[in-house]
């Protein structure tokens, strides 16, 4: 049996982070989401065919040495099920599919014993969902996003199919947004197959926005235990599980309080506070006086002195100057408000900055919560933000200095 993973898409709402990097590619508790599918998967099948378009070298890239994984590039129409189509004539008569945008537990074993099944997980808000109607743990009905839903379980993003589901998608249109999409083909599956309902056992998230990607984080890092290979210099306190891989180090006096991760070619301290549900990709460095909480610091990052990062999302090659200062946490102590795809989106308590790649600030720079920060931009000193910035800007502020001669006594 084969597996299809779909990993084509944009992923429009979690920009800037995927601004220079593929949905699929964004890390949670040290590692892509597309390693935790991996994992997950690689023991059932034989062969796994990996749908790429968006970003596609650098799924690529990071995977073209691996076993029994093969790429397919999916074509100019749009959507999960031209995404699917695409594999057509190369997966056997049966094979599982996977959103490649998912965080899941369930060892998928269950999918293998029916013909034909989707996986489906209980969440308290369906509205945002394809919702799904079980009856004996047979599917009878598919709605996607109703306003008002006949039940709370909801379409998990994992299916096991055969070649049927080509012959159906070959022969329906295009949504209203041009795209063809998986969901029209299951519905009319449902209507003609007996189609099994699998509720996913453990952790499961679809990863579609921001505050998802730390609160996968935060449930995976709960998960880890204490492995010290690095290199830890005197007066060091380490608390808890907490990761620090071989390459990694540690400067005297620093602080660390696990759940944490610090990967390979980092540098910490000295003086510098690691608190809980932090991951430091490789080559990172957070320096003197520095404190970062609850954050995941992609590769390469540096945050030298006298800053705080936290419920942050910063991305790779970023560099903050002195006293860069995130805010996560209103006055009010209500839900932060996120800009996504120019609607105001109430998010999670607290949440600080998300940041794109290659963003550079001055001294002195504050952010205030849920704002997000596009690639490639820079910030001039002593800057307070509060509203989102367009990728590739230069963000910078004058005052004016008055001079005045001393009048002698």
């Amino acid at each position: 049996m084969d597996a299809i993973i779909l990993a084509a898409g944009k992923g429009e709402r979690l920009r800037p982070l995927t601004e220079n990097r593929p949905k699929p590619l964004i890390p949670i508790a040290g590692k892509p989401i597309l390693d935790h599918i991996l994992e997950r998967v690689e023991s059932l099948v034989d062969n796994i065919y990996i749908i790429v378009k968006y970003k596609k070298e650098k799924i690529i890239e990071r995977y073209k040495d691996r076993e029994k994984i093969e790429f397919l590039e999916q074509g100019e129409i749009d959507g999960t099920g031209e995404a699917l189509l695409t594999a057509k004539d190369y997966v056997d008569k049966e094979f599982l599919v996977i959103n490649g945008d998912i965080i899941f537990e369930d060892n998928l074993e269950e999918f293998l014993k029916f013909k034909y099944a989707i996986g489906v997980k209980e969440v308290e808000d369906p509205k945002n969902y394809g919702v799904l109607v079980v009856k004996n743990d047979k599917i009878i009905d598919l709605e996607e996003k109703p306003e008002n839903p006949r039940s709370n379980l909801i379409n998990a993003g994992i299916y096991k199919l055969d070649s049927k589901i080509f012959d159906i998608l070959e022969n329906i249109g295009l949504s209203e947004r041009g795209e063809k999409e998986i969901t029209d083909a299951l519905k009319i599956l449902i209507k003609e197959k007996d189609v099994k309902a699998v509720k996913l056992k453990g952790f499961w998230s679809d990863i579609g926005l921001p505050w998802h990607v730390l609160e996968a984080n935060k449930y995976f890092l709960d998960k880890i235990k204490r492995d010290i290979r690095g290199e830890i210099e005197e007066n060091v306190v380490i608390k808890g599980d907490v990761i620090i891989e071989e390459g990694a180090k540690v400067r005297a006096n620093s602080v660390i309080e696990g759940p944490a991760i610090i990967k390979s070619g980092s540098v910490v301290g000295p003086l510098a506070y690691i608190r809980p549900y932090t991951v430091l990709m490789e080559n990172t460095f957070v320096g003197n006086s520095s404190e970062v909480k609850g954050s995941i610091i992609m590769k390469n990052t540096k945050i030298p002195h006298l800053s705080y990062v936290g419920d942050s999302i910063i991305g790779e090659n970023c560099n903050f100057g002195c006293n860069t200062i995130t805010a996560n946490l209103r006055f009010d102590d209500r839900p932060v408000k996120v800009n996504i795809k120019g609607k105001r989106v109430e998010s999670v308590r607290k949440l600080g900055v998300i940041m794109g790649d290659n963003v550079k600030t001055g001294i002195q720079v504050s952010f205030m919560p849920g704002v997000k920060v596009g690639s490639n931009s820079w910030i001039g000193a002593s800057c307070l933000i509060d509203k989102d910035i367009e990728r590739d800007t230069f963000v910078y502020k004058r005052d004016s200095l008055i001079f005045k001669k001393r009048v002698g006594e």
